[in-house]
């Protein structure tokens, strides 16, 4: 095993057990792991998720039975789903056994839906209301059109107090400006597995950052139930008057007749009360999006009360997908400033999902709520103290299709959809909505749309009506079946490999030529429209063509018969060898067929007569050779 390999293996290492150490330090933490297909990039041969299991068993091995983790992943389960996310492990103490088996059941395929995973960590780990943690273990960058570092300003800004920490896995040449962004925004760590030095110094890095697990509080003497020993006690309040918030939390700075913010003297939950040596002291909070401060003078044996007023009120967003329906839990709220910039765009606030109560500085806001591909808005204004509740109809439903081979038939596994407005533009094209697997389930605002289905190169469409509130469940049969051909050499012969594949259409266009649908390997399985197609296969020299007729729901299965056999040429590393047909041309030419180095490995050819030129230097030599379609033909050739 390489140098590099093993700190690659270290750092994963080292970051799971921040992940513990995180958890034993009162922090909820889910470690968010890449499992999309380029985790079968290789290091030193070895797959990359073959790497993460390994180093992901050693360390629960560490913490089996102690610490308190979760895993999530995404990009296991379907290609090209932006919405394949799954919590694999909730947060709890680790199962070693069964966390691990559902890790190496994992089986990358998918996207990099790097913002909406995060995101969806963040809310399990509730981090509007407590500390929270995410370890994101990436490889590649975000692929799902959205953006790492806009979502990290979100998160900072709503959460009470969130961290990601960032490894980029092999990540050489990628511009990993939007991971980085994610992790320093949120005051977490961006650790970069490129080479030796720089993974030890990011290792060094995170040993130093990673907390380590609070003491045993000694025991205190027995005081009066909410008096702890302190001679300042401060209050957090939304409004003058108002309700004292339980849940605030204070950093206290030194501080002098200018109101500058010094060193940070203390800080603590707003429960607890303070012992400050006296001096002039600024106490700074930030609950949700509202920040406030106050500063307070301590004078020797004289305790001191004192209120940080926020200035801000409550608004909590519903969403329903119909008028009079329920609020949907699926719904995501963004909060923003009302003023519109020149692009249309809005300043975001705070961000959360129907359960969130936003905490937000009294003035004006426009509050969205986003289902899906459904978005609707409203201003909303915030009074000191207040709470305001709003309800916001996206008019939104639910659109599930099934792609069908044939009419009747099962839903394809593979089956893909594509969901369009029905206008048609100048250019022919229309305008997406949305996109995705079989297993999708689409909320879009309610309406009339052009829905088509896919699986390999056979495709359909339709229209397809959304009503607001309801489950629209539709089926697009596209007319598909398989065609897997076979390419042997000869009757009778073991098939090839690696043969490649073309599949043309049967029609041809007026210059003779034939449209080009698709191509593979031998080992390919084309997933057609029915109909008539020419199929030409290639191995080395030799090529054939057929005609073949795909059947909806069938599986066609044609044998394509090469007629070649195999040319093996023994001659020095020297020798450049010209492979020509036997017989002339009426010019007395002979058409070369191909040239190569001999590697002792034999050239599939035609079967049929040729001669072979080998030249090194200035000395040449010359053979006639035979190939017999499915036999090996030898000849040794030396200038």
């Amino acid at each position: 095993m390489s140098a590099l390999l093993c700190r690659i293996l270290s750092l994963f290492a080292i970051l799971l057990l921040f992940a513990g150490a995180a958890r034993a330090a009162d922090e909820n933490v889910i470690i968010v792991l890449d499992a999309s297909g380029s985790m079968w990039g290789r290091i030193d041969e070895k797959p990359k998720i073959q790497i993460a299991r390994e180093v992901m068993d050693r360390v629960l091995a560490d913490l089996d039975g102690k610490a308190e983790i979760g895993i999530m992943t995404y990009g296991h389960r379907k290609k090209g789903d932006c919405g394949d996310i799954e919590t694999l492990v909730p947060v709890g103490k680790v199962n070693r056994a069964s966390y691990m088996e559902k890790i190496n059941a994992l089986n990358p395929k998918g996207k990099t839906p790097i913002t909406a995973t995060v995101r969806k960590a963040a809310e399990e780990l509730r981090f509007t209301e407590e500390k929270a943690t995410v370890i994101l273990v990436s490889d590649g960058l975000e692929t799902c059109d959205a953006d790492p570092c806009a979502l990290a300003a979100e998160l900072e800004a709503a959460g009470i107090d969130f961290t990601a920490h960032v490894v980029g896995f092999d990540l050489k040449d990628e511009d990993t400006a939007s991971l980085q962004c994610l992790a320093t925004t949120t005051g977490g760590k961006y650790l970069a597995a490129e080479n030796a030095d720089q993974l030890g110094e990011a290792i060094g890095t995170v040993v130093a950052a990673a907390p380590e697990p609070a003491p045993e509080p000694e025991p205190q003497p027995a005081t009066e139930p909410g008096n702890v020993p302190g001679n300042v006690k401060l209050t957090v309040r939304l409004a003058e008057g108002s309700e004292a918030i339980p849940d605030a939390y204070i950093r206290i700075y030194e501080t002098d007749d200018t109101g500058a913010q010094g060193a940070e003297a203390t800080k603590g939950a707003v429960r607890h009360t303070f012992e400050l040596a006296p001096g002039k002291y600024l106490a700074t909070t930030k609950v949700g999006a509202a920040p406030g401060m106050v500063t307070v003078e301590v004078k020797p044996g004289e305790p001191l009360e004192a209120d940080i007023v926020l200035n801000a009120g409550l608004l909590s967003v519903k969403a329903a997908e119909s008028e009079g329906g329920e609020p949907n839990a699926e719904a995501y709220v963004h909060v923003y400033t009302p003023q519109e910039k020149a692009d249309g765009s809005r300043d975001r606030v705070a961000a959360g999902n129907q359960r969130t109560l936003f905490t937000l500085p009294a003035g004006d806001y426009y509050a969205t709520a986003t289902l899906g591909r459904t978005v609707k808005g409203t201003g909303v204004g915030i009074r000191p103290g207040e709470r305001t509740d709003v309800t916001l109809v996206l008019g939104a439903g639910v659109l599930k299709v099934d792609v069908l081979a044939t009419e009747g038939g099962a839903p394809l596994d593979d089956g893909y959809i594509y969901v369009y407005e029905t206008a048609v533009g100048a250019d022919g094209s229309r305008k997406k909505v949305a996109n995705g697997g079989q297993r999708t389930q689409f909320t879009i605002p309610a309406g009339t749309y052009y829905v088509t289905g896919q699986s390999g190169k056979a495709i359909a469409g339709r229209e397809i009506e959304v009503k607001a509130g309801e489950r629209t469940e539709a089926s697009i049969v596209i007319g598909m079946g398989m065609l897997k051909a076979t390419v042997i050499p000869a009757e009778g012969g073991k098939p090839f490999e690696d043969a490649y594949v073309t599949v043309f259409e049967a029609e041809k266009a007026l210059d003779g030529s034939r449209k080009r649908i698709d191509g593979g390997n031998q080992r390919t399985r084309f997933a057609l429209p029915a109909g008539k197609y020419v199929i030409h296969a290639k191995m080395d020299q030799a090529a054939a063509e057929a005609e073949v007729e795909v059947k909806a729901g069938g599986l066609s299965e044609p044998v394509v018969d090469l007629q070649a056999g195999a040319l093996l040429v023994d001659a020095p590393k020297e020798v450049y060898v010209s492979v020509l047909e036997a017989e002339k041309s009426l010019d007395g030419n002979r058409k070369r067929i191909t040239a190569f180095r001999p590697n002792g490995k034999p050239v599939i050819m035609p079967a049929g007569k040729y001669l072979l030129s080998g030249k090194a230097g200035d000395k040449t030599a010359e053979a006639e050779v035979e190939v017999t379609a499915g036999k090996l033909a030898e000849i040794k050739l030396e200038p």
